[in-house]
């Protein structure tokens, strides 16, 4: 007779590999993605409660799971929220461009695509894809999902293979580079901690007033037999001087990072004012970036939205 333990793994080895089937990777993905948003760093969210159940596993990713929250002084901070198994519906590959409907979109990793220019040698972000839910009136461009592009209260998200951050955001030209904050982030038993370190997002200048806070959170995902496996990462909040006129830095670029397979390819696409949450996620090979951005006259609604969706993600480790 099959226990109700087996027959529970059973059961989300069976609803992973269905949605792993129906979330082949489709459309080729740029991910070198403009973010447009930042946020200036508030203190660390507070404690979750309790751990979801082990069914609930499947259905969530990136909710932090140290930290509850609210939407705070126009900042988006991520909150508990109960999560249950995703909607049967397969989730769609998100296209290259366009306005896309309410549903469960895929967003695969673009080096594992078959995209010659696109490899994984030297060394890609460890997972296989990304599975979340959107609500009406988003859109996409070359790998940015976003509402209200270009316009004072835009919100977004965007994800990044990166390689090294910039001391100088605004004169990168010839500034000194850095590794991401996770790398200098563990123990010698491998945990993630947090600990002072020179370079990083958390000492980049022009980002904000330090000290900047740094919060582990863990996310939710699954391993390639479909059982969870939840990654931690590190959270860092990050602004975009409201007076800077961006014309002044090289080449007319504020530029947070470079990206690690492009010659001179960077997260350039900045403006003042942009407010930005990263998650530096401790994936294989090397870290994947996810950028929540917004600006300061982002509407409340539409930052509980970006958290709706930050909150549904499945991280596919593959």
């Amino acid at each position: 007779m099959m226990h109700a333990k087996d027959d529970l793994e059973a059961r989300m080895r069976r609803d992973a590999d269905a949605v792993r089937r129906a979330a082949q990777p489709g459309a080729t993905l740029h991910h070198h993605i403009m973010a447009r948003v930042t946020s200036t760093a508030l203190a660390p969210p507070t404690a979750w409660p309790s751990r979801l159940p082990a069914q609930a596993l499947l259905a969530v990713a990136l909710v932090v799971a140290v930290v509850g929250g609210v939407l705070v002084a126009n900042h988006l901070a991520p909150t508990g929220a109960t999560h249950g198994r995703p909607p049967a519906r397969s989730p769609v590959p998100l296209p290259s461009a366009g306005a896309l409907a309410p549903g469960i979109y895929f967003l695969d990793n673009p080096y594992l695509g078959g995209n010659p220019a696109l490899t994984c040698v030297g060394g890609c972000s460890g997972y296989r894809g990304i599975i979340f839910t959107l609500p009406a009136g988003w859109a996409t461009s070359n790998g940015l999902v976003y509402k209200h592009k270009g316009q004072p209260g835009e919100v977004a998200f965007s994800v990044w293979t990166v390689d090294q951050v910039y001391a100088d955001p605004c004169h990168w030209q010839g500034s000194a580079l850095s590794q991401l904050d996770i790398n200098d982030s563990h123990a010698a038993s491998g945990a993630l901690i947090v600990q002072p370190h020179d370079g990083g997002l958390v000492n980049q200048a022009l980002r904000g007033a330090g000290p900047r806070g740094q919060t582990i959170v863990t996310l939710r995902g699954v391993d390639g037999s479909g059982l969870s496996w939840p990654p931690n990462a590190l959270r860092i909040d990050l602004s975009v001087p409201a007076t800077l006129d961006i014309a002044t830095c090289d080449k007319g670029q504020f530029r947070s990072w470079t990206v690690w397979e492009v010659p001179d390819g960077a997260n350039s696409h900045h403006v003042s004012g942009q407010l930005d949450t990263i998650y530096e996620v401790d994936v294989d090979r090397r870290p994947l970036v996810i950028d929540a951005s917004h600006m300061p006259q982002t509407s409340e609604a539409d930052l509980a939205e970006l958290q709706s969706i930050l909150a549904s993600m499945i991280i596919d480790r593959g």
